[in-house]
């Protein structure tokens, strides 16, 4: 898997799967703090029994992941955009990552399965290898991930706050 994939990789993992563990539902940008379920609706999936391990992050470490994707829809196609960034000296955000791939792509990545996706219940379970970039610099950023699919309709959103070491 290319080194790209992996970074995106680490970012989802850290918003798409820890953020089930609070079941929060606050909007990312009044709340710093925690993992938020960001998504409009819940009539598309949901993530559930989610874990990232090391947390905090460590930069240089490998990564390991797992969790419970629930898939409510056929997942046809797709967008998932990503971002993550950093709180510099608490006056300016620096974007380390804003990208957006094609979630069909992602997914054969994740689970194994190419689109169409039927609707279902999928476990994943993976360590990347990559591991944390060391140009991540030590301390504290904000990461969203969403998913849109061939309408533009929102799928799933989470983001987090996360520490990297």
């Amino acid at each position: 898997m290319g080194r790209l994939v992996g970074y995106i990789l680490l970012l989802l993992s850290a918003v798409l799967v820890v953020s089930t563990l609070t079941g929060s539902t606050n909007n990312y940008y009044n709340v710093p703090t925690g993992v938020k379920d960001c998504s409009v609706t819940k009539k598309f999936a949901e993530l559930t029994n989610a874990s990232i391990t090391p947390n905090p992050m460590i930069r240089g470490k490998d990564y390991h992941i797992q969790g419970t994707f629930h898939n409510k829809k056929t997942i046809q196609w797709g967008i998932l955009h990503i971002t993550l960034t950093h709180t510099f000296k608490s006056y300016t955000n620096i974007t380390f990552i804003d990208e957006k791939l094609n979630l069909c792509d992602f997914l054969v990545d994740l689970f194994n399965l190419h689109c169409p996706i039927p609707p279902g219940i999928y476990q994943f379970n993976y360590t990347d290898t990559c591991r944390v970039p060391s140009f991540f610099w030590p301390g504290r950023y904000y990461g969203k991930a969403a998913a849109y699919n061939e309408e533009g309709e929102e799928m799933v959103c989470q983001m987090a706050e996360l520490t990297i070491n």
